[in-house]
């Protein structure tokens, strides 16, 4: 390249380069007191929320960690198993979906289809305390952008999960419907279409981090010495796979959705579904049924709620 014009490019580009610097520098400048008071506002807001500043006590350590390991709960993780059959019972993924003769494909308020995505065989299952010994739940979420979960009330959600208590006879299996524009999880076709039959695995959960459990306990102590090997054990002793699993605990992307009055009842995970190559939470997201004990025991699965988050 002809000096005359190199050099010139290059004086340019370097002036360029040194001016963006120089603005960069000055935003920053600029932006400093404001970061500053921010900074200083959440300092104060920390203080107010956490007034308790005494070093955490030997003893609160280890009442804390035997507290957090009565929070375990039995669970089977649903592990995928190929060579099994597709048939109307039996617990997978996708796949066609037993109805009784006459009983038509569930719908929302609308009357659209709602998506079939799992069944839960517990006949087949290892057995689960609180949880059936038999019979097959099959569960459906929404076809919007939302998969049927109502945020603001997860009691009116448009899903729906069938109980069916009794040994499956006559009826017929029905395909998924045929889709065009609605929104559904699925990652892979031939899984919605065909189904991916799931082996159980007998497993301990402790509960997500975020749990809404945790956070009461901790309330008001975040800045007392010492409170960092509590958070640490939880950390470290939550060890839930990225399985789908029955019982146990749900697991978040970002939060527990509970809180103290606020669906803190729904105690029990009747179904987490969280996303691999198949099935797919928005952006691999968690999404997990949830039921009260007192409604499992009863076996009663008229309010379900369905919840889902990603990252």
């Amino acid at each position: 390249m002809n000096l005359y014009i190199f050099i010139p490019m290059l004086v340019a580009g370097m002036a360029f380069a040194f001016r963006r610097e120089i603005a960069e520098w000055l935003r920053v400048r600029r932006n400093r007191p404001r970061v500053a008071a921010e900074m200083a506002r959440y300092r104060a807001e920390l203080a107010a929320e956490n007034p308790d500043v005494s070093p955490v006590r030997p003893e609160e350590i280890e009442e804390f960690k035997a507290w957090f390991d009565s929070l375990a709960l039995p669970a089977v993780e649903l592990l995928p198993a190929p060579e099994r059959p597709v048939a109307a019972a039996g617990t997978r993924i996708g796949g066609p979906v037993w109805l009784q003769d006459g009983e038509v494909w569930p719908t929302d308020e609308s009357g659209a289809p709602l998506e079939f995505v799992a069944q839960v065989d517990f006949a087949e299952l290892p057995p689960l305390p609180d949880f059936p010994e038999s019979g097959l739940l099959q569960f459906f979420v929404g076809t919007d952008d939302l998969f049927g979960a109502e945020f603001d009330d997860l009691t009116r959600g448009r899903i729906r999960v069938i109980w069916r208590p009794d040994a499956l006879e006559g009826g017929r299996l029905c395909p998924a419907p045929g889709r065009t524009d609605e929104t559904t999880p699925w990652e892979r076709a031939e899984v919605r279409h065909s189904g991916l039959p799931l082996a159980g695995r007998a497993a301990v959960h402790r509960p997500d981090p975020t749990d809404w459990r945790i956070d009461e306990r901790l309330k008001g102590q975040l800045r007392r010495p010492g409170i960092d090997e509590l958070q640490d054990y939880v950390y470290e002793h939550n060890q839930t796979p990225e399985v789908h699993h029955v019982g146990g605990h749900p697991v978040y992307t970002q939060y527990d959705f509970r809180a103290p009055g606020r669906y803190d009842e729904f105690d029990r995970t009747l179904l987490r579904l969280t996303s691999d190559r198949n099935i797919m939470w928005g952006d691999v997201g968690e999404a997990a049924f949830m039921i009260r004990r007192r409604d499992l025991l009863m076996r009663d699965f008229s309010t379900v709620i369905f919840h889902w988050d990603c990252t």
